[in-house]
């Protein structure tokens, strides 16, 4: 399965590639090139979107012309195919070989990334990281060796460089993991998952100095959380919470004219103060109207797992794969979820951790206009989570 993966991912990589950018790939090769200039924002501009992980990497690649950037995009191939190995051997563990197969399959082949392997993103390497904090975290809780908790801290670290939400994560999970200390058998495995928590907040911590030079502000992981809140909860005609950019506001035809003359008062403005604006905006919005704001919510919970609805925008038929692959994980995910809590004591701490890590992502996610490319990557934790509650717990026998 490492094997095809390598090789499926790196013929993506040059069948797919195109001179032009597309997604966010511009945002990641801007930061990048700042890197080899000697700065990640200026103080007067700091456009703080996501970490500094993933430009680090793309900077022996700035200057080299297309053909560096091929070769920056066959990176995935490996990111993938290490993350794979991850599954396979974490699954293997706590629910056997034929679990760990259909883990690395749907890891592998899942049509999020599969679609979106090839270009200059952050998911590949995401879900690198986040297989590898899994596969060390639970080696760390199991067998209490510092080696297992360092990888974890590295890897977590990594992950939260990479996608800085997994920040509040770490102390979503470092405060439930206080919380638990109550339960005197799981103690010594929380004091190390603090120990791996607070390792991982150091490893960001020249980050998080750098972020508060650049904006004032303590613990600062972005400076866009301002204007996702504000489209979700924008509650215009034809609107569900689905996010625009800039460039669509000003270009496109089918949004409202409000937004427009929004944002044309808010651009010239700085960084933090159109941040604060929007925040404003957004609570605004809520007060105005809190039941469409729900509405949005719901929309983005469907949209974070298939695609659907979108603001003023058809569907795509690539929404019924996601449906066909995600509806199924999703089901099986609800029922483990309610088979562990009958036999809690069942589930290794180890797992129960990670399934919270998952639900405050997977919350959080959806309180920012959401797409199903946030979701992809929680799929291997959730199918650790099925996995070994349906090899322990659930039976299936035909009889004729």
């Amino acid at each position: 399965m490492v094997v095809a993966t390598l090789l499926i991912y790196s013929v993506l990589s040059f069948v797919r590639h195109s001179e032009s950018t597309v997604w966010d790939e511009q945002r990641y090769i801007d930061y990048a090139t700042n890197l080899t200039q000697g700065f990640y924002v200026t103080s007067d501009e700091p456009d703080i979107v996501n970490g500094p992980a993933y430009p680090l990497v793309l900077m022996p690649f700035v200057g080299g012309g297309p053909d560096a950037w091929r070769l920056a995009r066959i990176l995935n191939a490996f990111f993938m195919a290490a993350a794979v190995g991850f599954v396979w051997l974490t699954v293997r563990h706590y629910a056997g070989a034929g679990w760990a197969f259909a883990g690395a399959f749907i890891t592998a082949f899942h049509p999020t990334m599969l679609w979106m392997g090839f270009s200059l993103m952050t998911e590949p390497m995401s879900t690198f990281a986040f297989t590898g904090f899994i596969w060390a975290f639970t080696h760390a809780l199991r067998d209490r060796g510092w080696k297992w908790m360092l990888a974890a801290i590295v890897f977590f670290g990594w992950l939260i460089l990479t996608r800085v939400f997994f920040g509040h994560v770490l102390m979503a999970t470092a405060a439930l993991s206080v919380m638990l200390l109550l339960i005197k058998e799981w103690r010594p495995a929380l004091l190390r998952t603090l120990i791996i928590l607070v390792g991982a907040l150091l490893f960001c911590s020249p980050y998080l100095a750098y972020t508060q030079s650049k904006t004032g502000q303590f613990l600062c992981w972005s400076t866009n959380s301002g204007e996702l809140l504000y489209w979700i909860s924008s509650h215009h005609e034809g609107e569900n919470g689905h996010w625009f950019g800039k460039e669509d506001v000003q270009t496109q035809e089918f949004i409202n004219p409000a937004h427009r003359e929004f944002y044309q008062d808010l651009l010239p403005h700085p960084i933090l103060e159109r941040e604060e604006r929007l925040k404003a905006a957004a609570v605004a919005n809520f007060k105005a109207n809190p039941a469409r704001v729900a509405y949005n919510w719901v929309c983005n919970l469907t949209r974070l797992a298939f695609g659907f609805p979108r603001s003023h925008q058809p569907e795509e038929l690539r929404t019924i794969v996601l449906i066909a692959f995600n509806g199924p994980v999703i089901v099986m995910a609800l029922l483990a979820g309610l088979l562990g809590l009958r036999f809690w004591r069942t589930v290794p701490v180890e797992i129960w951790l990670l399934m919270a890590m998952a639900a405050f992502y997977l919350g959080g996610s959806s309180l920012a206009p959401s797409l199903p490319r946030y979701f992809v990557l929680m799929v291997p934790v959730l199918w650790l989570g099925i996995a070994h509650v349906f090899k322990r717990h659930l039976r299936v026998s035909v009889t004729g």
